[in-house]
């Protein structure tokens, strides 16, 4: 299946995934994002659970500067929607390893 055809599917078959799939610790699934007219929206989107917390990820495509295509992204506790603007994180940046 060519990737546009594979991206196609994976966008149609998406919320029926969504609700068909049930998450279990230690997974993650990401489905392609349906952008709209924000070029800016992620290219893929998910979510996780890892030790009982569910986290959502946000993915978008990249090349390097030597041409090499990636992808780059967020790992971040799921939007609830009470827009207190405020986030929390147990990590600090002394334990980012770089």
């Amino acid at each position: 299946m060519a990737d546009e055809e594979a991206a196609s599917y994976l966008l149609h078959t998406t919320t029926e995934a969504q609700m068909a799939y049930e998450m279990e610790d230690g997974q993650v699934s990401v489905f392609v994002n349906d952008k709209g007219d924000n070029p800016k929206r992620p290219d893929y989107t998910g979510k996780g659970l890892f030790n009982g917390q569910e986290f959502q990820i946000s993915l978008w495509k990249s090349t390097s500067k030597g041409g090499v295509d990636y992808l780059s992204g967020k790992v971040q506790t799921p939007y609830n929607g009470d827009g207190g603007g405020t986030s929390r994180s147990s990590v600090s940046a002394d334990d980012i390893p770089f």
